[in-house]
């Protein structure tokens, strides 16, 4: 995230932008957490979207003074990374989690089809999937949510356009 990085290590043309002394950036601190600034700075430097929504299953927009910033679903519990390295979870571990997640949201979708959609984002990183056994629980969750007709495996882009917020 932008506001995330001190500004030695920011992108040069940010500064040619103005872009730092503007939301104040230039005196950051190194840290993973994002601030006040942030969604603003994003929305001014054409960035759309953002996975930083982990409180929610529902897609939401953020409107700034320099744009508007959709919000998606992308709560701690589905990534791997966490998982793995905090949690010292296997990947078939990480695969019941996913499944019953995402299984969940499809339930709820099939007891109340007039709600909004559900959304979330999962995480995955090599060295979680990309082993042997990661691979394999990661092709099990997608054969199975595939053969589940209330959940659509898909990109970004086609999420925005779906919900109609590109």
């Amino acid at each position: 995230m932008l506001a995330s990085f001190p500004a030695s290590m920011l992108n040069q043309n940010l500064s040619d932008l103005g872009i730092l002394k503007r939301f104040n950036l230039a005196s950051s601190r190194s840290s993973v957490y994002s601030n006040g600034d942030t969604m603003q700075a994003m929305a001014a430097e054409g960035i759309t979207y953002n996975l930083d929504q982990m409180d929610s299953d529902i897609i939401s927009r953020l409107k700034t003074p320099d744009g508007s910033l959709v919000l998606l679903p992308y709560p701690v519990v589905t990534v791997d990374m966490g998982q793995n390295l905090a949690r010292m979870k296997t990947p078939a571990e990480i695969e019941t989690l996913w499944l019953d997640y995402v299984s969940e949201l499809a339930r709820e979708a099939h007891a109340n089809p007039a709600r909004e959609a559900t959304t979330v984002v999962i995480g995955i990183h090599p060295f979680v999937v990309g082993t042997p056994d990661g691979a394999a629980a990661l092709r099990r969750v997608l054969l199975r949510f595939k053969s589940d007709d209330a959940v659509w495996l898909t990109d970004t882009d086609a999420i925005l356009k779906a919900a109609a917020l590109k």
